[in-house]
C-alpha cells in the first residue's frame, strides 16, 4: 500500500510538473488577420479622416418624390478629427460627382425630412471626435457615381473614389 501510495504521489507531481513549465521563449503567436471593413470606403488628409457608406442606398420603394427625371438616394458620410484643433464639419462640405463630371450637393429638405435626427449637421467636432450623418442627394436617373468630395474651409480635402462596379440598393 505504501509504494502504491508514493507510486500516485510521483506521478501526480510529474504531471502537476509537466504542465506548469513555460512555453519557450520565442516567436509570439500571429495575431489573427485584420478583417478590412469592406461596408465603407474611407481617406484622410491631414488628420481629418473621411468615411462613406460603399453602397449608395435607392429610396425609390418609400414613396419620396423628388424632381421629375431624378432618383433619391442615400450616403452615411462620417468625419474623425484626428487633430489637435477644433474643426469644423458641416454637410455643405460635401460634393457627390459623377462620371460625366456633374456634381450634386446633398438635399437639405430631404435630408431633413427623411432622416431627422440622423441627419449629418454642422457641428464643431473636438479632438479625437467623430461626427456626420446619412445624407440625401437628388440624382439624375442613369448617372453613376465616380467620387464624394469633401472640402472644408480648413484646407482639408478628402476625395474618396467609388468602386468601378458601383452597387446600388434598394
Amino acid at each position: 500500500m505504501k509504494k502504491f501510495l508514493i507510486l500516485v504521489i510521483i506521478i501526480s507531481l510529474t504531471a502537476f510538473i509537466g504542465c506548469s513549465k513555460t512555453k519557450q521563449q520565442g516567436s509570439a503567436p500571429e495575431p489573427p488577420p485584420e478583417q478590412p471593413d469592406t461596408a465603407h470606403l474611407t481617406a484622410e488628409d491631414n488628420g481629418l479622416a473621411l468615411s462613406i457608406s460603399r453602397e449608395i442606398r435607392s429610396l425609390s420603394g418609400m414613396n419620396i418624390s423628388g424632381k421629375d427625371g431624378y432618383e433619391v438616394v442615400s450616403i452615411q458620410v462620417a468625419v474623425d478629427n484626428n487633430t489637435k484643433d477644433n474643426v469644423p464639419i458641416s454637410p455643405e462640405f460635401v460634393t457627390l460627382k459623377m462620371t460625366d463630371g456633374t456634381e450634386y450637393k446633398y438635399s437639405p429638405e430631404l435630408t431633413q425630412t427623411i432622416t431627422s435626427k440622423a441627419a449629418f449637421k454642422e457641428v464643431t467636432l473636438p479632438p479625437d471626435y467623430r461626427g456626420g450623418g446619412l445624407l440625401i442627394f437628388e440624382l439624375k436617373k442613369g448617372t453613376i457615381p465616380d467620387s464624394l468630395i469633401y472640402a472644408d474651409n480648413k484646407s482639408h480635402e478628402i476625395p474618396v473614389k467609388f468602386p468601378t462596379e458601383m452597387k446600388i440598393s434598394i
